[in-house]
């Protein structure tokens, strides 16, 4: 019988739905691998054997499984199914077609071994006649998409539409019949890999995931038409960003990150992209730097997309102090949402768009507005706040560390604008009158970003702006900052380059011009004290101090400020530029001296 009619009455017989059989596009095509008769194009087919079908169905003593199956079954094989914790329905053992297809795929079976046809000899297989190679799947499912689940709809999932080629199966699972056509290898021409519908720019994938974000910023992932082909890291055969779509991260077989089905584990995945290929800006790079997050150095780390505060296996902030840190990249940046939309300070722009924040009372916060994000401290206040395992003084990573007076390491609490000064993080500083020294567009209504500080020291928000990308990826200087900024010597030469930092807003001129403090010039010109000597940078907790001690964000550096002969370490504010120190430095005592 014509292999073409024999499939027809098979697919009558089973009740399955009707399949196209064409030249082009049916099992006996000359392109279709699934033809594992002696005339098939794949290097896996029969030594002598003729029929096409027999590989698969039979008219007759079938295994009892739609379609008339003829394969014989896997046996006694323990698969481990996918597993994640974002994933909300329930995945289990194969069932349905995908036991069928396993059959094969598995690794455990002859490839020639029928249930009504005896074993057929192939070419192709291993001495035990078993599929090798990239196609074999083997028991371990946890790294290939889930099979055999019915899929809980809602959210960013939706079932397919009624009709269309992607379907469910009659008990509403999906199953590796959703997505793969058996019979019909070449209906995405480009991938070769059986589905059902073309899959450039993820049509199929796009499907049943509907990410959010994805198409309404749109995603800079969804619309890059920069070249992404084979030679560097795509697996589809498509040849850019766009149509490579979620395949450029993800690979739903074989993933070498099983949860989530990422190519490469954590920061690996993005690496493909924006490290040495530079397709995208070369963020690796920006890891090898003396200073750095620790997303490269931390691998596997401890994140977990499901973490949140409200989440017991997965907290975040931290809940344990011997708790190992972790800066991923999905920490700060969504893949499916991040574009390139600016935003004014203090909200994210929209390269961070989609990421959840801890507010300014500790609670999480998602994502609003255009661009879809929080305020961008709140994404730094996700570990920088109120995590047990934050830096302590004389700790890690980068020690030592400030030793204050008012010590704190909860950024949340330092900028918090109940404070008796901060800089102007959360709200404008506390100055709403004049401040000399600031450099415009500066004003005391001015709010600054975390990144004004912390940056690339070669991106575009260092004090010589230059080609690098920005962001708190990695700097050349201690704690990430966009410029050198002495801090930890009892003596430090003042110059343009030690407080590169400071002199990015704070005019070098009127502070040494001392036209905010009648002394700037005697301390940190003359006696050469750092800044960082009596000034805390991000703020004094309103918990830990007051405004007339902790006015203009002094707070002593007890490391070299000690205190004064009657046993005092204070400042005092007394008005508009006056106040009095209680303290001994640099061999002086004051005691007090006033100002």
């Amino acid at each position: 019988m014509n292999p073409r009619a024999w499939l027809v009455l098979i697919v009558a017989w089973a009740g399955m739905p009707a399949v196209s059989l064409n030249a082009q596009g049916d099992v006996a095509a000359p392109t279709n691998k699934h033809n594992l008769s002696v005339t098939g194009p794949g290097p896996v087919k029969a030594q002598t054997e003729t029929e096409i079908c027999i590989f698969c169905h039979t008219p007759h003593n079938a295994n009892p499984a739609v379609p008339l199956w003829n394969h014989t079954m896997s046996t006694g094989v323990n698969y481990q199914p996918y597993t994640s914790t974002t994933l909300a329905a329930a995945v289990g053992v194969p069932t349905g077609s995908t036991k069928l297809c396993l059959s094969c795929h598995d690794g455990t079976v002859a490839i020639g071994s029928t249930i009504n046809n005896g074993l057929r000899a192939m070419n192709g297989v291993n001495a035990a006649g078993q599929l090798a190679g990239p196609s074999v799947l083997g028991s371990d499912l946890r790294d290939d998409h889930p099979v055999s689940f019915v899929p809980s709809a809602g959210g960013e999932i939706v079932a397919p539409p009624a009709g269309g080629p992607v379907k469910l199966d009659a008990t509403g699972q999906v199953q590796c019949r959703t997505c793969h056509d058996p019979h019909r290898m070449d209906v995405d021409a480009t991938t070769l890999k059986f589905l059902v519908v073309n899959n450039s720019g993820s049509g199929l994938c796009l499907t049943c995931h509907n990410k959010q974000y994805w198409a309404s910023n749109p995603s800079s992932h969804k619309t890059s038409t920069k070249a992404f082909t084979a030679a560097q890291g795509a697996h589809t055969g498509y040849a850019t960003v766009a149509a490579n779509g979620c395949e450029s991260c993800h690979k739903p077989h074989g993933a070498a990150a099983a949860a989530r089905n990422l190519k490469g584990v954590e920061e690996l995945t993005c690496a493909t992209c924006h490290g040495a290929n530079a397709i995208g800006r070369n963020i690796a790079a920006e890891f090898q730097k003396a200073y750095r997050h620790p997303a490269y150095s931390v691998t596997p780390s401890v994140h977990d997309a499901s973490e949140s505060p409200a989440n017991a296996a997965h907290p975040l902030p931290e809940t344990g102090a011997a708790t190992a840190r972790h800066a991923e990249c999905a920490d700060c940046h969504n893949a499916h949402a991040s574009y390139p939309a600016p935003a004014a300070a203090p909200k994210g722009s929209g390269k961070v768009a989609g990421v959840w924040g801890i507010d300014t009372n500790g609670a999480r916060r998602l994502p609003s507005g255009v661009p879809a994000s929080v305020n961008e401290y709140e994404i730094c206040y996700k570990c920088h706040a109120d995590s047990a395992n934050m830096p302590q003084a004389g700790g890690s990573p980068y020690p030592p560390y400030p030793n204050r007076v008012a010590s704190q390491f909860n950024k949340r609490l330092q900028f918090d604008p109940a404070n008796p000064s901060f800089h102007p993080i959360e709200a404008a500083g506390r100055n709403t009158t004049t401040m000399p020294s600031l450099i415009a567009p500066w004003t005391v209504a001015s709010i600054v970003s975390c990144r004004d500080c912390h940056d690339n020291d070669t991106g575009p928000k260092a004090p010589t702006p230059g080609a690098g990308p920005s962001g708190p990826h990695g700097s050349s200087f201690k704690h990430l900052l966009a410029a050198r900024y002495d801090m930890d010597n009892s003596n430090t030469a003042e110059s343009a380059a030690a407080y590169a930092l400071c002199y990015k807003c704070h005019n070098r001129t009127s502070i040494l011009g001392n036209q905010s403090f009648s002394r700037h010039q005697l301390h940190i010109g003359s006696v050469q004290a750092s800044c960082a000597l009596c000034h805390d940078s991000h703020g004094i907790s309103s918990t830990q101090g007051n405004a007339t001690n902790n006015a203009h964000l002094v707070n002593f550096d007890k490391r070299f400020v000690t205190p004064s002969s009657g046993g005092i370490l204070r400042y005092d504010s007394l008005g508009t530029r006056t106040g009095r120190c209680y303290l001994t430095c640099h061999g002086r005592n004051h005691n007090p001296e006033t100002y």
